[in-house]
């Protein structure tokens, strides 16, 4: 049945929309970093919530197609087994979708995102007039720290995810 919540489709339709969301984020964290900030210590809400709101849009796609994979696989995978597992799955079958998933970014934002819901994270103000930087999350991921260029990688990474969803889809209908 179309739109349930145990049909695969639904999860994939919803990790397209997350990532369009992360996309409007990241357009509007762009806006506010131009704001002043009365307070120097800590970002403007609107650019802590844009920038959280990015990471936390990607991360829900990424969860959302690894539903999807366990829904159609047939796999029933717990929570804490749900992501890698199904990304492994799907890795066996798509080997585009294991070079993805192996991007050293992708395991950075899902601890970035833990840290958003269940703990806090360090944002360090920058020199440049606006401008601040999240914490390391001990992974190998090299890039800039900076919330806009982070935001910007994670948008890619979700993008990315979306454009391997036609890859995905026939193998998920397959089961």
């Amino acid at each position: 049945m179309p739109g349930t919540l145990d049909n695969w489709t639904h999860y994939v339709d919803a990790a397209k929309r997350q990532c369009l969301i992360a996309e409007y984020r990241v357009k509007s964290l762009e806006e506010k970093l131009g704001s002043p900030d009365p307070d120097q210590n800590t970002p403007l809400i609107q650019v802590q919530a844009h920038f959280e709101g990015v990471i936390v849009s990607v991360m829900a796609a990424v969860d959302k197609v690894a539903q999807a994979a366990n829904s159609a696989f047939g796999l029933h995978l717990s929570q804490s087994e749900l992501v890698n597992g199904a990304m492994t799955e799907l890795g066996k079958r798509v080997p585009e979708m294991k070079d993805w998933f192996e991007k050293p970014i992708g395991l950075d934002l899902r601890r970035i995102r833990v840290r958003i819901i269940h703990y806090s994270y360090v944002k360090t103000p920058q020199q440049s007039e606006h401008q601040w930087q999240v914490e390391g999350a001990d992974t190998d991921y090299t890039g800039s720290r900076e919330i806009l260029s982070y935001s910007r990688v994670a948008v890619a990474y979700g993008t990315a995810l979306s454009e391997l969803i036609p890859a995905i889809e026939p193998i998920l209908t397959k089961g």
